[in-house]
C-alpha cells in the first residue's frame, strides 16, 4: 500500500477504471502483456465509459496498488467474455457459492447463497463442485503412466476444475477446427462443459462424437481424447478421459526449408503479411509478426517445407504478445488434404 492523500483518495473513488468489472483485464494487459494505453482503450467496449485520459490516470496515479473497494473481483473468464458480461449486466448476477452466473442473483451484482438463500446454491454450498472433484480423484487413483484397459479415469497431475478454460478440437467434418469452452461441472462419471464456440459459430455436437480436449495447467498444457455422451440445453456431457498426455508432444515437428511464412488475410481483402515461423507441426504453424491478428481470423498460409511450399487455409487460434514488439500467432491448418497430411507425417518422422 502506498501513502494516499484525501484528495488522491477522492479521485481514486471517482476513477471509472477502479469501478469497472474490466479492471483485472486492463491491469493484466498493462503489466503482464506490456500493452500500450491506446491498445487497451481500443478493445474496451463502448459502454465501459472509460476515457483514454482516465485509463492513463489510473496507472500514473498508482490506483493499481489499491485493492478494489468491493472485495474480490469478477473472475477473468467472465470479464474477458463479452457475451457472459452482457448476461451478467442484464440477466444474472455472479454467485460466489457456485462460482458462476446465477438467475437468483440480481443482474450486475455479486452475492452468495447466504444472502439470496435459494435451494440450488445451498446444495452447492454443502457439497461444492470442487469438493466433488477431489472426492472423484481420490476414488479413482490409477498409475500415472497409463490407464489399463477398461479403467474409468486416471489421477491427474493438474486436474481440471470448474470454470477452467478448454480448447475443444474437432478433427473431422465440415466444422473441423478448434473451439473455446469452459468446464461447468466435474462429476465422477462425466465432465460437463459449455457448448464450444468461436466468434458467432457453435460447434454442432451429438452423442458419440469424438473430440480432443486440451487445457493449460500451471506447468504444462494437457490433452486428452474423449466422446460426447449427451448434448442438453447448451451444455455438453463428456466421458471422463482414460489417459492424459502433454499437448506439446502430440504432434511431431516438421522441418522448414526457411522460416519465412506468408500470411494472406482472406477476410481483409487479401492483404498479405510476412512473418517468421517458430515451429511447425501436423496441426499448424507458430508465426511471429510485428502486428497482431484477432483470434479466429481465417487466413491463407504459405510455408516453405524441404520438399516444396505448402499452401493451406488456416485460422488464428492463439495470440501471444512476446514483449519485444513481436506477436506470436498459433495458426491451425483447416484444409489439409490427405496428400498434405501424408507429406507432413513423412517429413515429421
Amino acid at each position: 500500500m502506498i501513502p494516499e492523500t484525501p484528495e488522491a483518495q477522492r479521485e481514486r473513488e471517482r476513477c471509472p477504471v477502479c469501478r469497472s468489472p474490466h479492471r483485472p483485464m486492463i491491469e493484466r494487459m498493462r503489466h503482464e502483456e506490456r500493452a500500450a494505453y491506446a491498445e487497451i482503450y481500443r478493445i474496451l467496449p463502448p459502454d465501459a465509459s472509460i476515457s483514454l485520459r482516465w485509463l492513463v490516470r489510473h496507472f500514473t496515479r498508482g490506483h493499481q496498488f489499491f485493492a478494489p473497494n468491493d472485495g474480490p473481483q469478477l473472475p477473468g473468464w467472465l470479464v474477458e467474455d463479452d457475451n457472459e458480461m452482457q448476461r451478467y449486466r442484464r440477466e444474472q448476477g455472479y454467485c460466489r457459492t457456485i462460482e458462476d452466473l446465477c438467475p437468483h442473483v440480481p443482474a450486475g451484482t455479486i452475492s452468495t447463497c447466504e444472502q439470496v438463500r435459494h435451494p440450488e446454491c445451498e446444495r452447492f454450498r454443502l457439497h461444492t463442485l470442487r469438493e466433488r472433484l477431489i472426492d472423484a480423484e481420490a476414488r479413482n487413483v490409477s498409475p500415472p503412466i497409463a490407464a489399463p484397459a477398461g479403467a474409468e479415469r486416471v489421477a491427474l497431475t493438474e486436474p481440471l476444475v470448474p470454470q477452467q478454460r478448454l480448447e475443444v478440437e474437432k478433427k473431422t467434418g465440415q466444422q473441423r477446427g478448434i473451439f473455446s469452452s469452459t468446464v461447468l461441472a466435474m462429476e465422477p462419471s462425466q465432465i460437463v462443459i459449455s457448448m464450444p464456440t468461436r466468434l458467432q459459430e457453435t460447434l454442432a455436437l451429438a452423442a458419440g462424437d469424438r473430440v480432443t480436449v486440451s487445457y493449460q495447467g500451471r506447468v504444462s498444457k494437457y490433452v486428452f481424447e474423449t466422446a460426447v455422451r449427451a448434448v442438453r440445453e447448451g451444455r455438453v456431457d463428456l466421458e471422463p478421459p482414460g489417459t492424459i498426455g502433454i499437448a506439446s508432444r502430440r504432434s511431431p515437428r516438421v522441418p522448414l526449408r526457411d522460416t519465412t511464412v506468408r500470411v494472406k488475410r482472406v477476410e481483409q481483402g487479401g492483404e498479405e503479411l510476412v512473418g517468421t515461423a517458430l515451429d511447425a507441426s501436423l496441426q499448424g504453424v507458430r508465426v511471429v509478426m510485428s502486428i497482431g491478428l484477432p483470434q479466429w481470423e481465417r487466413v491463407r498460409v504459405t510455408v516453405s517445407l524441404p520438399d516444396g511450399p505448402l499452401d493451406v487455409d488456416g485460422e488464428v487460434v492463439r495470440v501471444e504478445r512476446l514483449g519485444t514488439g513481436q506477436i506470436a500467432h498459433g495458426i491451425y491448418f483447416t484444409s489439409l488434404s490427405q496428400q498434405d497430411i501424408a507429406r507432413l507425417r513423412r517429413l515429421g518422422g
